[in-house]
């Protein structure tokens, strides 16, 4: 008996095909799933795990030499990404909402129209948590910004109540921001007054909250020359143009702390800055500009002349009342320079430890403490601090501090790489040499309380180089 042929249709074949399709897949992405990839716009590929991606940044776990680095992308130079063998292209996604915080908004991605709705829009509405707060002030308080008597009262002036009894505590800060709204209604018949409470305002959203596009509505309406923290408020809301535009119409920086130097070099313009700077050593503010010319150098990791300017502020014989202040500072700032140099993160044992630095005040020092754990720096926070106008550099300069430790940890597996990072220099060491290397490049104080970030920066510094053993317990 023979046995009957069983004839293959064509469904039979069909289904065959897209098992095997089914298994040649599964068997690709067994292969390519054991590391994502990024690929830069410059064409450089990256191996290893992703981590995070956000409307402008993209976190990247890379594996160079078998050293697992957290690598953060901004958005504009990564081409592609490639998870479990699925390449996609990146774009920017939706921009933040305007409750970001201060650390967290972008820069340089706003366009003026965009600013000026903004600001129009939050300017007009008053903080969600204003209604729950009770205003309580003194009875002798003149809200009228009237001085009756001389001396320290600040009871009956309103200019010393802000100053002595609301600016130190950072608890009746929401209440300082309901008295001065309290003030331009009492003050709205006189125009002189008016612009005291306005401007009074705008600077309590700038230093106390950081609330930049409430400021920058305030001191659109108080007028006058509020050029520097208009400036500041349009670039920390992330238009560079508006910002550059404002700050082009001052043409002479004699702020007690170089602000507009200081903010061409947060916009990245250091060679603007260091004009500036310069303008205005000839103008007899040599020990202010040279500090913040230093400051500019050190925020773009140029270690060399930073410390150049610095000793220029020690040297200088002539300058602003505060040249003695100054000199202090720049001498605590050539210190924390040379140990920031000299830091290396793999040699840092893992633990807390504390540093010191100089501060505003001259006999209170700022103490900070830091945390290492599995070789990064974890945690960075304030535990002692006694100036008066820190403003919000005790919690933001912390994250500051934090989002800006970047380190490369090789052996590279080639060390003749120059490897460029935003946030890190460009590394060049002889063929075969191990680099590890710590950096804090485009750090940006707290506008308004820049003695104070300053010192958290240099104890921040201090405390790492204990612990690494570059200096002995204070």
């Amino acid at each position: 008996m023979k046995h009957a042929r069983k004839s293959i249709g064509p469904g039979t074949v069909r289904l065959a095909a897209i098992a095997i399709g089914v298994l040649l897949i599964g068997a690709i992405c067994a292969s390519t799933s054991s590391a994502d990839e990024i690929e830069t716009k410059e064409g450089t590929v990256y191996q290893g795990k992703l981590i995070k991606e956000l409307h402008d940044t993209v976190v990247f776990r890379a594996d160079i030499g078998g050293v697992k680095l957290d690598m953060k992308f901004p958005i504009g130079k990564v081409k592609s990404v490639t998870v479990n063998g699925t390449r996609r292209m990146v774009k920017p996604g939706a921009k933040p909402t305007a409750k970001t915080g201060p650390v967290d908004i972008p820069k340089n991605e706003r366009t003026e129209t965009q600013i000026d709705d903004l600001v129009e829009d939050l300017g007009r509405r008053k903080p969600d948590w204003f209604d729950g707060v009770t205003l309580r002030t003194p009875k002798t308080l003149n809200l009228d910004w009237r001085v009756t008597s001389r001396g320290v009262k600040p009871h009956s002036n309103l200019r010393q109540y802000i100053e002595m009894i609301i600016t130190p505590d950072p608890g009746k800060w929401k209440e300082g921001v309901k008295l001065l709204h309290h003030t331009l209604t009492i003050n709205r018949s006189s125009v002189s007054k008016l612009r005291l409470s306005q401007r009074a305002l705008a600077d309590m959203y700038f230093n106390y909250f950081g609330d930049y596009a409430r400021a920058a509505f305030w001191y659109r309406q108080a007028r006058g020359r509020n050029h520097i923290k208009l400036a500041t408020c349009y670039y920390r809301l992330g238009c560079k143009a508006l910002a550059v535009k404002v700050l082009k119409e001052v043409h002479d920086d004699n702020t007690p702390d170089g602000s507009a130097i200081r903010l061409w070099s947060e916009m990245g313009e250091v060679d603007k800055a260091v004009y500036h700077a310069e303008n205005s050593a000839k103008a007899g503010l040599s020990d202010i500009a040279y500090l913040a010319a230093g400051d500019a150098y050190r925020r773009d990791g140029q270690y060399n002349k930073a410390l150049t300017y610095y000793q220029k502020v020690v040297d200088a014989e002539q300058g602003s009342r505060l040249i003695k202040r100054n000199s202090a500072r720049a001498k605590a700032n050539i210190e924390a320079v040379k140990l920031q140099a000299a830091l290396r993160l793999a040699k840092i044992p893992d633990g807390t430890y504390q540093g010191q630095s100089r501060g505003y005040e001259v006999t209170a020092p700022i103490v900070v403490s830091v945390t290492m754990a599995d070789g990064s720096l974890n945690a960075v926070r304030v535990v002692g601090i006694r100036d008066k106008q820190y403003f919000i550099s005790k919690t933001e300069m912390p994250k500051r501090i934090i989002a800006k430790h970047l380190y490369l940890s090789p052996p590279l597996p080639d060390p003749g790489i120059k490897v460029r990072r935003r946030n890190a220099l460009v590394i060049k060491e002889p063929p075969g040499t191990p680099v590890e290397w710590l950096a804090f490049k485009d750090l940006d104080t707290v506008s308004g309380a820049t003695q104070s970030s300053q010192g958290i920066f240099n104890a921040t510094i201090k405390a790492l180089a204990k612990a690494q053993g570059l200096i002995k317990d204070e």
